[in-house]
C-alpha cells in the first residue's frame, strides 16, 4: 500500500519511518510548511514555577527554550509529546485524557485556579478564552500554510495520511481514503464532507501507521 505523507518531514521523518516500519511504501509529497516567527522567550520568562506552559504540538515543543531554573509546569496533549518534552527537560505535570487540545484546555481550566497560563500557539490557532483569576498569555509563535506539491501524487497513493487540520485544508476534497491522527484532524475532514477512512486508535505516529497496515490487511 502506497501512503501519501502531507506533514512537513523528511525521508526519515518520525510518520515516515513509522510507516515504514509497519510495512508501508511512503510517497513524501508535503502540503503544509511552518515556519518560527518568534522565539517568545519573553513571555516563557516570566512564568514561576507554578504557572503552566502549553504546547499542543511537537513542533512548538521543540521550538521553544525554557531556563533550566525557571522551568513552569507543562500541559501537552498526548503521551508522544511528553515524551519528546520530558527529553528536553521539561517538566510535564499534565497530558490531555483525549489527545486534543480543546479537551486539553477544558482540563486546565478545571485544575488551573491562579497564576499564568502560557500558549504558545500558531497563527491558525485562536488565544483561549480566559477564565477566571487566571491570566492568559498567548503569543503566536509560529505560522502554518499551505505549500504548492505535485498534485499527481493524487493518481500515485492508495491512502492519505493526515496528521493535522491544515494538512486536510490544503489538499481539499478528495475521493482518496483519509487516515487520520486523530479528533481534530477528522473533524476537519467532516468539515470538507468526508468521512475519516480510519483515525488513529492513539494520536501518535506509529498508531496511525500500525492502523494503516492492520486495515491494509
Amino acid at each position: 500500500m502506497r501512503v501519501w505523507v502531507t506533514r512537513e518531514e523528511g525521508a526519515d521523518g518520525p510518520l515516515s519511518t513509522a510507516l515504514r516500519n509497519a510495512g508501508l511504501d511512503v510517497v513524501l509529497e508535503p502540503v503544509i510548511e511552518r515556519c518560527v516567527v518568534s522565539d517568545v522567550a519573553d513571555e516563557i520568562s516570566k512564568l514561576g514555577a507554578d504557572d503552566w506552559l502549553v504546547l499542543t504540538s511537537a513542533y512548538a515543543i521543540e521550538a521553544v527554550s525554557v531556563e533550566p531554573s525557571r522551568i513552569p509546569r507543562v500541559a501537552v496533549v498526548a503521551d508522544p509529546s511528553r515524551k519528546v518534552a520530558e527529553a528536553l527537560g521539561f517538566r510535564v505535570e499534565l497530558v490531555s485524557s483525549k489527545g486534543d487540545g480543546k479537551s486539553l484546555f477544558a482540563e486546565l481550566r478545571e485544575k488551573v485556579k491562579t497564576g499564568k497560563v502560557c500558549y504558545p500557539r500558531s497563527a491558525l490557532v485562536k488565544a483561549p478564552e480566559p477564565w477566571a483569576s487566571v491570566e492568559i498569555i498567548s503569543p503566536i509563535l509560529y505560522t502554518t500554510q499551505p505549500r504548492p506539491f505535485d498534485r499527481t501524487v493524487f493518481d500515485r497513493v492508495d491512502v492519505v495520511a493526515v496528521a493535522s487540520p491544515s494538512a486536510v485544508n490544503a489538499i481539499g476534497p478528495t475521493d482518496l481514503p483519509l487516515a487520520s491522527i486523530g479528533p481534530s484532524t477528522s473533524a476537519a475532514i467532516r468539515e470538507l464532507g468526508m468521512e475519516p477512512w480510519l483515525e488513529s486508535p492513539e494520536p501518535s505516529f506509529q498508531s496511525l501507521a500500525d492502523g494503516i497496515a492492520k486495515a491494509e490487511g
